[in-house]
This record gives structure tokens, sequence and C-alpha cells, in this order.
């Protein structure tokens, strides 16, 4: 395995649970730059980099796609769940994986999709990925929620809470669809009472609220001393598809976690520039007008702006500013990448699989 500090295997190969493989399991350190009383708050904007360490809880089959009143849904005859499994009430908490085709579309294996209900035999779902067809294989996996990611209460070397959310370290979520954020914060003191808190979320909900695992996490410290977060959790072995959003007529600005816990991806592995505008990202011959990949440096508190130059003088390739090698620049593994898709609709990314033995 590549020798990267931030990151280590806690187990050498995929464990057996209950007649299944299972990924092997490993952690690796986010650091938090503090404020050094010298502003109010530190911008770090994180990979999540695993899956939460609980297994795949079922795979199977699926046996065939359809929808009804409650949307689409997928039938496995040999599912073991019941109603009510894989939800959180009212809150989504597991995602079901493509992992294999028999003749459906390949470029939906290693898409993960929410389970918005379950029933005997059926699995309700977010999205629709029908096209995976029958006959594909599946598993289920959970997702980290704000608790089991940070703790409730939250150590507070990480991530400090507050009576108000101005004073608390901040956790933010971007949805790109809507270009909003949801900001989650510990309340610790105050009327009211004290736990996580999330605008526009029951506080009863806000702690169990699922983060998907492609989702960038972006933290505001207000702490002055450094600290760190260290995620624990499966690594993911087989590829992913990531929905890159863009809607074809402005810059949509997405914030993405990719599944690779270890420094080894680099650009021009990375299968984001395809050459075809509508199944990666746009080239140009200049910055402004190509799609831009951004990579944010905590400790400069600097974005290096990478993008495929497709034509002009100077030849083509990857370029970006005070990098010499961009093409074999390799991505940090703790930093999600700010993807703005600028002209183009949205697309799946199809981002290799890790290389643990690397």
């Amino acid at each position: 395995m590549k020798p990267i500090t931030s990151f280590a295997l806690l187990c050498a190969f995929a464990a057996v649970s209950n007649g299944a493989v299972t990924d092997p399991v490993g952690y690796f350190t986010v650091p938090l730059p503090g404020t050094g009383g010298g502003s109010a708050q530190k911008l770090q904007i994180a990979n999540l980099g695993l899956l939460p360490s609980s297994g795949v809880e079922a795979s199977g089959v699926i046996e065939s796609f359809a929808s009804d009143g409650g949307g689409t849904f997928l039938t496995d005859t040999e599912g073991s769940w019941s109603a009510g499994d894989y939800v959180n009430g009212t809150q989504v908490s597991h995602l079901v994986e493509i992992t294999a085709v028999a003749g459906g579309d390949a470029n939906l294996v290693g898409s993960m999709t929410w389970i918005t209900a379950s029933d005997a035999n059926k699995l309700y779902l977010s999205d629709d990925i029908s096209a995976a067809g029958a006959g594909a294989s599946y598993r289920v996996v959970a997702a980290f929620t704000v608790e089991s990611l940070l703790g409730n209460p939250p150590v507070a070397a990480t991530f400090a809470g507050a009576g108000n959310v101005t004073d608390a370290d901040n956790l933010l979520i971007l949805d790109p669809t809507t270009n909003t954020y949801t900001t989650f914060w510990y309340k610790s003191s105050g009327l009211g009472g004290t736990g996580w808190r999330a605008s526009g979320i029951d506080n009863s909900l806000v702690a169990s609220t699922a983060i998907h695992p492609n989702d960038g996490l972006v933290f505001l410290r207000k702490q002055s001393a450094d600290g760190s977060l260290v995620i624990v959790g499966d690594v993911k072995t087989t590829g992913t598809d990531i929905m890159v959003q863009g809607d074809g007529s402005g810059t949509v600005l997405n914030i993405v976690s990719i599944p690779i816990p270890v420094d080894q991806l680099t650009f021009a592995a990375s299968n984001l520039y395809t050459g075809d505008n509508s199944t990666g990202l746009k080239g140009a011959g200049n910055v402004t007008d190509a799609d831009n990949v951004l990579v944010f440096d905590a400790t400069t508190n600097t974005y290096t702006t990478f993008w495929y130059k497709d034509s002009g003088l100077g030849g083509t390739g990857w370029r970006a500013s005070g990098v010499a090698d961009p093409a074999n620049y390799v991505i940090p593994s703790e930093r999600a990448l700010l993807i703005q898709r600028k002209s183009g609709a949205s697309f799946t990314w199809s981002v290799p699989a890790v290389d643990i033995a690397e």
C-alpha cells in the first residue's frame, strides 16, 4: 500500500461477514486549521472518503424495476428486509449501490441512490436507476449521519459547540440543485436545551440527518487552535458514479467527496475530462470558458484552479497556474473538489476505484 501518513488500513484484506465479503476498514485524518486568533473563522473543504464501518447490510440480484404511487422501486424476492427497514422514520439513512449489471447500463455500476421506503421484497429509490436492468447486482450500505461523523456531543477539540450558530463551529453541506447550504452546529448552552441544530430541520432529527457519501464537507472553525477530524470507515473498493450538476445555461457549483482515502488519484486518471461535454467537463481554449475544478488549501487559504485546454496555441491538456504537471497532480485525499459546471447539463462522473494495494 502507498505509504500515506494521513491514511491507515485497519485490516489488510476484505473480511467475510454473514456470508458476504465486506470492504476493508481504514481511517484517515482531515486537518482543521484554527484561526490563530487572527480571524473570526477558518475554512476547510474536506473529503468524506469512506463509508461507515457498518458492513454491507444486504446484497442480492435485482429481479425487476417498477413504479407505483410510492415511486420507483426494485424487487428482490430473496431480500430479507421488512417494511420500514433502511429508513429512519421520515429520514433517509441507507443507499442502494449498483455493483454489477447483466446487460443493463454499465455506466450505473458504482452509482448510489437513497432508499426512501421499504416494503416486503421492495426498495423504493430516490433516483430512477432502472436502466441498470433486471439481473443487476446491488448492495445496501449505510450513510454517515451528523452524529456518527462528529459525535453527540462532538469532541470539543474537533468541533466546538456554543450557545448560537455564530460562535459555534459550523458544518455546511451544499445542495447544488438549489445552490443552498444547510448549516449544522451544536448548541451547548442557553435556552432551549442542547444538541445538534440546523435551520429547517426539527431539532430531534438533526443528529440523525444522513450525509450522502459524495457530499463535500465545508467546515467553518471558530477555534483558535488547530484541530482534526478522524474519519473511520469502510474503503469502497469499486468505482463510483457521481452526478455533477449543471443546468446548461449558467455556472453551477458542486462540492464533491470522492471515495478514495489515499493520495493516488490524478486528473489524468480521473475520467473528469472525456472530450464529450455530455459525459465530462467542458474544455475550452481558456480558463474562463472551460469548466473549472478547484482544490482548496486550508493552510494557505488559497484555491488552485484546474481546467482542460482543448484548443488554441500551446497544445491541449490539463492546466493549472503554478502547477508544473497538472495532469499528474495527485489530488489530496483529505480535500473535496469544487467543480464549477459552466455551460453544460448534468453528467455522471465515473470515478475510478481506489487501489489499496498500491
